[in-house]
């Protein structure tokens, strides 16, 4: 998602440029966005200053009541299919808290792996005794 809407649709003319295969490119950011925690820690140590940076905009948004568009982790009750599980997920924020999570426009693909991950977590949940 880059703005609330798909990736794939954002450039059109990025997306079928003669020199770039399109599925590999949306495959590397895939992978670069979801390993970048990882890399921060390999050459820090911690992440604790992202964590910081997130947490002082999200109090912004907050305080300011600026119904700003962040990806926080909010309880999800029924979202395509997925149920009872807390996920990331661009929300509107004020002064209230999470006023709307967003409906993001996802392919099977995505829906399946967002299910996916969702099922991975509540598994993780009820293996520590969690859930």
């Amino acid at each position: 998602m880059l703005g609330g809407g798909s990736l794939k649709d954002y450039c059109p003319v990025c997306i079928n440029h003669e020199r770039y295969d399109r599925e590999t490119e949306l495959n590397k950011i895939f992978e670069e966005v979801r390993d970048s925690a990882y890399e921060i820690i390999e050459r820090k140590g911690e992440t604790s200053y992202g964590i910081g940076l997130s947490l002082v905009r999200i109090t912004q948004a907050i305080l300011n009541n600026e119904n700003s568009i962040l990806p926080v982790s909010c309880y999800i009750d029924d979202y395509i299919g997925i149920t009872d599980v807390y996920l990331s997920l661009p929300a509107v924020l004020n002064n209230e808290g999470i006023r709307d999570i967003l409906k993001l426009e996802l392919d099977d693909e995505e829906q399946e792996k967002l299910r996916h991950s969702a099922q991975t977590l509540k598994n993780v949940l009820k293996a520590v005794g969690l859930n």
